[in-house]
């Protein structure tokens, strides 16, 4: 069994990992946004549909650049992080240790 400590662990992880995807998603944004003129720029609120057109630029301006993968990782791991937490805290309750 996970003893609580572990289990107020993955939130604080998951917050973590939220906030290095999300400063550098903003990283990327303001990176391509320099070089474009204003009216081509990109918004910070992004949609879908242009996240593709943002990736193949980024790595076009900064193909050695590594921010585009830590942000994806970063990504990746919070969602995996918060799919244990609560995975883990139906086992707990399952189990009858939750109200």
């Amino acid at each position: 069994m996970i003893d609580s400590a572990s289990a107020r662990l993955i939130p604080i992880l998951v917050f973590a990992f939220f906030l290095a995807a999300f400063l550098l998603y903003h990283l990327m944004v303001f990176r391509v946004n320099k070089h474009l003129t204003p009216g081509e720029k990109f918004l910070y609120p992004l949609p879908l549909g242009q996240m593709n057109q943002l990736t193949t630029l980024y790595k076009s301006l900064y193909p050695k650049s590594i921010v585009y993968h830590l942000t994806l990782v970063s990504a990746v791991t919070m969602m995996l992080l918060a799919i244990a937490f609560v995975a883990l805290r139906i086992w707990r309750y399952a189990e009858g240790n939750l109200p």
